[in-house]
């Protein structure tokens, strides 16, 4: 665990854009010069936070700008490989995928992992085996799975993923990588959130995990916004591994919240890792103390939101997203040109208990998302 230093200056990562680029918000503290930090923030500060947070609300109803009709017949009989990550998130992914898939009429081949470098690495070694026309994955940054990764680009055999902390570069020869490091808004958005509904008051515990390599980035613009935003805000980090959620979380957590009783919000970066937190908290007699908020959230996160168990959720467009990189393998296939999606955001909600659609599964976010995608494929 480790206390975050109260000094830094850095600048806002968030979004006020849901759904095409970043707007990149510039430091409020001492903007002006005239107004002097009061307990977390400046009046100019928390206008800053309710603005992304307003905006971060409302439900998206586009896909990406830059997407163009593809233009040319998409080939059909293509078949997929889909590696999962451990996580019960991933097997969400690879449903919604497979129904892009079906719409293309490709046939997708699920191979689950752990989440433990040695099941992540043979999963890869089982895709290098079975040569499909394309791989898909999540979660698990190259380094784990290198060899196969180059076996398959020796192969001519792409790959796209999503939610790691690389973009796709010749070097690792990834087709496409969403969510990265680079486009990640997670953590910006949740932090704007926190610091809104505090009033700048937050004094929040971080719940790391360090195993996904691309939540670090999420950490970090946790970080940087919350810094700008609430300059006097108190944070702490905790890290946990995979194997911990569902299971020593709670307790984790509760064992935190009565060692520090000031911590007033606890932030979880997976949605999954919050599960059996919200009754730890209850039986502990905190629920009133302590508010839950996460991202990367799932059917569980909505429900806990909507029952008012949990504060706020962030709903990924996950139904955007794996269609998308449906979208990016159907491009490859027909042979035209891509647009560059390296560096632009995907699209976000933050819900509360009186916006959230839906709390028993995960749901697009654009409503007619399929028959965008439809239309874009020639197939509407």
């Amino acid at each position: 665990m480790s206390a975050r230093p109260q000094t830094r200056t850095r600048r806002v990562l968030g979004a006020l854009a849901l759904g095409v680029l970043p707007l990149v918000v510039t430091a409020c503290g001492g903007a002006g010069g005239s107004e002097a930090v009061v307990d977390g923030s400046n009046d100019e500060q928390l206008a800053e936070a309710a603005e992304i947070n307003e905006a971060a609300q409302q439900r998206p109803t586009e896909l990406q700008e830059v997407l163009t009709p593809i233009g040319a017949p998409v080939p059909s009989d293509k078949t997929i490989v889909s590696i999962l990550c451990g996580l019960t998130a991933c097997e969400e992914l690879n449903n919604i995928f497979a129904e892009a898939a079906d719409v293309l009429g490709w046939e997708v081949i699920t191979l689950t992992t752990t989440g433990a470098p040695e099941s992540v690495k043979e999963a890869w070694a089982q895709a290098v085996r079975i040569a499909p026309d394309a791989v898909i994955a999540s979660g698990h940054d190259t380094h784990l799975y290198a060899a196969e990764l180059a076996q398959l680009n020796e192969a001519g055999i792409p790959v796209v993923q999503n939610s790691l902390s690389e973009q796709a570069t010749p070097e690792n020869g990834l087709l496409a990588s969403y969510n990265n490091a680079v486009t990640t808004r997670a953590g910006g958005l949740a932090a704007a959130f926190i610091v809104d509904h505090s009033q700048g008051t937050a004094n929040t515990l971080y719940v790391d995990i360090p195993a996904f390599a691309v939540l670090t980035a999420v950490r970090e613009n946790f970080e940087e916004n919350y810094d700008e935003l609430c300059p006097g805000c108190e944070m702490d980090t905790m890290e946990i591994s995979i194997t911990q959620v569902g299971k020593d979380v709670p307790n984790l957590i509760v064992s935190k919240l009565r060692a520090n009783p000031n911590i007033n919000y606890v932030m979880f970066p997976s949605g999954a890792a919050s599960s059996g937190v919200s009754a730890a908290l209850r039986a502990a007699g905190l629920a009133d103390e302590v508010e839950i908020v996460t991202s990367s959230s799932g059917a569980t996160n909505f429900a806990a939101v909507a029952a008012g168990d949990e504060l706020a959720a962030q709903a990924l467009g996950f139904y955007e997203l794996m269609w998308l990189e449906a979208d990016t393998l159907a491009r490859h296939f027909a042979g035209v040109e891509m647009p560059d999606l390296n560096e632009v955001p995907m699209i976000r909600q933050t819900l509360v208990q009186d916006n959230v659609v839906e709390t028993e599964g995960l749901y697009p976010l654009v409503e007619d998302y399929d028959e965008q995608f439809k239309a874009l494929w020639g197939l509407s």
